[in-house]
């Protein structure tokens, strides 16, 4: 009995000395942000966007890209599957005062990696800049990629932060702190990837790795373009400056399946990191219910059992000030008691995550707009197309 308890208290250790490292780093990432330098000269740029179906701010999105503060001459792709895709008429009534967007049908394809090769195939700019569809952006989104870009990186990327669009709901909670495991990886170089909802390129770097060979066979942008960058010898630079909002309401049900399709694609395409991060929500999913037992022989027990809990909700809460300090569009959009919200839900996220990690790890196929993937289809791609 002793050794247990002995390895319980262990336990509660690892995964508070954890969550105390975790809060260190993000204080010391945030204090230790610097802007690039800007040197007044601006490439031309060719923003390409997949939509298939019409998301809940999509007319919103749309508008926040076409209204970017930049200096030099940029083109936006709208690639959409056919024109009977409710998207297309929203976008075509936005579009028609601006002369420099164009609608692309990709009847051809049935992945984003597909519409983005597409895109890329008919894009001018000196820069390819990849945004989702369900992305709403500040004025000064593209301006910030393209500063990071011209700083060193082999590639410019950001995040999404999620915020409910009519009112705050469990299921968008869950989904939002769910989603905050990506900024985490952003902070830490090794961790980094090119996340495709908002990712700039220089279009030589993309047209001498061939992407559009590549890209329709893979169901994970993300991953491919990480590849290249790193095959390059490049890095991946991280700019939450730029972060975008998704508006959106969920419920937990659709959170819990979308958090799944987020994880299989780390499963299928970095197993090992997927296996990291259910080590990591083992050792945190486990720790209070270790405390709880080991408060019936320990009083004490229960104490050092609840401060990684607490830690990470002192962590949500500093990170997501931050991101709502830097510019005036994420105050307005990132309420203060939606940050408090979203703090505490760090709690409930602990467990949410868990079971979806389980659940992830018995999927075999994925429904992502209509359109369903299994694990052979990734095994094709990468036997068809394997990456250099």
């Amino acid at each position: 009995m002793l050794i247990l308890q002995a390895l319980g208290l262990l336990i509660i250790m690892i995964a508070t000395l954890s969550s105390m490292l975790s809060l260190y780093f993000e204080v010391k990432y945030w204090r230790g942000l610097r802007d690039p330098v800007d040197d007044g000269k601006y490439p031309s740029v060719t923003v390409i966007m997949p939509i298939r179906g019409v998301d809940q701010n999509l007319e919103g999105n749309v508008k926040s890209i076409l209204s970017q503060k930049y200096p030099a001459v940029r083109e936006y792709l709208f690639i959409i599957d056919d024109v009977n895709d409710p998207a297309y008429s929203l976008v075509s009534r936005i579009i028609k005062q601006y002369s420099n967007t164009r609608i692309i049908i990709n009847n051809t394809g049935s992945s984003k990696g597909s519409a983005l090769a597409r895109g890329i195939s008919e894009a001018k700019g000196d820069v390819v800049v990849m945004v989702d569809s369900d992305a709403y952006v500040h004025d000064e989104w593209l301006i910030n990629l393209i500063n990071l870009l011209k700083a060193g990186s082999g590639a410019a990327t950001t995040y999404r932060f999620y915020v409910p669009l009519s009112g705050l709901s469990l299921g968008s909670l869950l989904k939002a702190s769910f989603n905050m495991i990506g900024i985490t990886a952003m902070q830490n170089e090794a961790a980094r990837f090119t996340w495709g909802g908002s990712t700039a390129v220089w279009r030589s770097l993309v047209l001498k790795w061939g992407l559009v060979k590549y890209l329709p066979h893979y169901l994970s942008d993300d991953y491919v373009i990480t590849h290249m960058v790193h095959r390059e010898g490049l890095k991946v630079g991280f700019t939450p400056r730029s972060m975008v909002i998704t508006l959106e309401d969920s419920g937990v049900r659709d959170a819990f399946n979308w958090a799944v399709r987020q994880l299989w694609y780390v499963k299928v395409y970095g197993f090992n990191g997927f296996m990291l991060y259910a080590a990591s929500y083992t050792l945190y999913a486990l720790t209070l219910p270790i405390a709880l037992a080991l408060s019936l022989f320990i009083n004490w027990a229960i104490v050092p059992g609840l401060l990684p809990y607490l830690i990470g909700v002192a962590k949500d809460y500093y990170r997501v000030s931050r991101i709502r300090s830097q510019k005036t569009f994420y105050a307005n959009n990132i309420g203060s008691r939606y940050a408090y919200a979203l703090a505490a839900a760090s709690i409930l996220n602990v467990y949410f995550s868990w079971l979806t990690i389980m659940a992830t790890a018995f999927t075999k196929s994925i429904n992502w707009r209509g359109r369903v993937f299994t694990i052979n289809d990734v095994k094709r791609g990468i036997k068809l197309r394997p990456l250099p």
